[in-house]
């Protein structure tokens, strides 16, 4: 589904990233965890081509290290951007317009995807009309994933989806991010600080430290990996 190999991200004479190698397979739910600093966005940034990259990146087959963000996104590659990053001054129901933006989709389809993303998120439906800078901090995190959604995407980034959210809340978005992968077979790459609730449902995981992958492996081997216990879960 997408391998990465070598991934190198340079702000100027600063590499953030340093020849990363990783693969995302048909419906695995695989982290990156990592402290802040670790160059977890970077990453994500690269595989999107928003920031400056080099090295190869193939997702189904095709190389697309060399095409914009929008080819890739119409390629079906969406990400849940960090803390959210809807349109504050947008409704709920106009972000989710926004996700479709430059796709062909008519609307009794775009109405059906919005009833799916309603059974996952209730309080969207309840707030459609609503501008979205009205939502709380979880809500917002919400929409944003619905946003990604709704164009029905081959393959979810999502960076950092718990920061600013309560613990119940991380749960909850946690929760949905499994069943999408679980239940719907979607692919995810998920960045996160959070290590103990990502682990927690991630088939496989990497371990980044200042811009360079430094372990691997099985979510289960890495929660019993002694350094990970130890710099990452607090044990």
């Amino acid at each position: 589904m997408l391998k990465v190999e070598n991934l190198r991200v340079s702000y100027g004479d600063i590499e953030a990233v340093h020849g990363v190698s990783l693969e995302v397979g048909p419906g695995e739910l695989v982290s990156v965890i990592g402290a802040n600093g670790a160059g977890k966005t970077s990453l994500l940034g690269a595989l999107m081509g928003w920031v400056p990259a080099s090295g190869s990146i193939v997702f189904d087959g095709e190389e697309i290290s060399s095409l914009a963000p929008h080819h890739r996104a119409r390629r079906g590659i969406r990400i849940v951007p960090e803390r959210a990053r809807i349109f504050p001054q947008l409704s709920v129901r106009e972000n989710l317009r926004a996700g479709v933006y430059g796709l062909k989709i008519g609307e009794e389809s775009f109405r059906r995807r919005l009833d799916e993303l309603y059974a996952l998120f209730p309080i969207l439906q309840e707030r459609g009309g609503q501008l979205a800078s009205t939502l709380s901090g979880g809500e917002q995190q919400q929409l944003a994933i619905a946003r990604a959604l709704v164009a029905e995407p081959r393959l979810l980034l999502v960076d950092e989806v718990s920061m600013g959210l309560m613990p119940k809340l991380v749960d909850e978005v946690f929760a949905v991010l499994r069943r999408l992968n679980r239940e719907k077979g979607l692919p995810v790459l998920l960045v996160e600080q959070n290590a103990r609730a990502s682990l927690a449902i991630s088939d496989r995981a990497y371990v980044l430290e200042t811009g360079n992958l430094v372990l691997s492996g099985t979510a289960e081997e890495l929660e019993h990996d002694a350094r990970v216990r130890e710099a990452y879960l607090g044990l």
